[in-house]
């Protein structure tokens, strides 16, 4: 396993995105690299993000994809669809000039979540080919679903291209029930090309109230009802050798970065690591 830090636990769509929030925050902290966010306006910059980032000599081993993507792949517009599908030969890109061997992808996305899935399935295989004509292991991310569960769907993903990886995310497993089935479903922790399917791992807490007061909240390590002790142990027992990212901010609705929460969450994960 290695640790990362998701470099959404410092930026914040729409207001802070701007890639020199990672040169800024990144180097205060103690991991073994990043999973990139890519922002819906790196599309206009993406020459000049790259070359900073690739300058700035941190160690990006994951890239997520921007999220609009899986909105796009939902929708009934072919061309809609068609330019979801560009925009991931771009995160692509990115993944391969920076070295990232994996990309997490929202296959679904908010608001529609699965409302279409058939439309975010079709073009999965071109998706996939992209990836590996980038050398990129494309990861489908267990986000929540509304007419079934995540780990249904990316099952469904994975009936329609088995070259699919698999993201979890703790605070969305737990949400859905899953946080000890995911453990017990043999196709999640099969071998895909020599490796587990799971490659990645999301790092986030859940006490049953993902909004408060139309906002979304995101908690910590030990702020919400996961034993993450529990899921480190069995984690360890499924052998698993991805990496694992901190996904929860700590960056407020005015820009401020919480350094030493990220640095203690992130202490707390390295421990139960070990």
């Amino acid at each position: 396993m290695q640790l990362l830090c998701s470099s959404g636990a410092f930026s914040r769509n729409p207001d802070f995105t701007n890639h020199h929030q990672v040169l800024a925050y990144a180097p205060f902290l103690d991991v073994d690299g990043f999973e990139l966010m890519f922002y819906e306006n790196w599309y206009a910059q993406f020459d000049v993000i790259v070359q900073d980032l690739q300058r700035s000599g941190l160690h990006f081993p994951a890239i997520h994809a921007e999220k609009n993507i899986g909105m796009a792949l939902g929708s009934s517009q072919a061309e809609r669809r068609e330019q979801a599908v560009q925009w991931l030969s771009a995160n692509c890109e990115m993944a391969q000039r920076l070295g990232s061997a994996v990309l997490v992808l929202h296959l679904w996305g908010w608001p529609e979540l699965d409302d279409h899935l058939d439309y975010n399935l079709e073009p999965l295989r071109r998706c996939l080919d992209i990836a590996a004509r980038y050398n990129v292991q494309l990861a489908i991310e267990t986000i929540p679903a509304r007419h079934t569960d995540p780990l249904t769907n990316v099952h469904k993903a994975i009936e329609r291209d088995g070259r699919c990886y698999v993201a979890l995310d703790t605070e969305f497993l737990g949400q859905s029930g899953q946080l000890e089935s995911v453990f017990t479903t043999p196709w999640v922790w099969e071998e895909l090309n020599g490796q587990q399917r799971v490659r990645h791992i999301h790092i986030k807490d859940f006490d049953g109230l993902p909004f408060s007061n139309g906002r979304r909240r995101y908690l910590h390590p030990g702020e919400g009802f996961v034993d993450f002790e529990r899921f480190f142990v069995t984690l360890k027992q499924r052998q698993f050798d991805g990496n694992i990212s901190l996904e929860s901010p700590a960056i407020d609705h005015e820009g401020h970065v919480d350094i030493e929460r990220l640095q203690r969450s992130l202490a707390m994960i390295r421990r139960m690591m070990l």
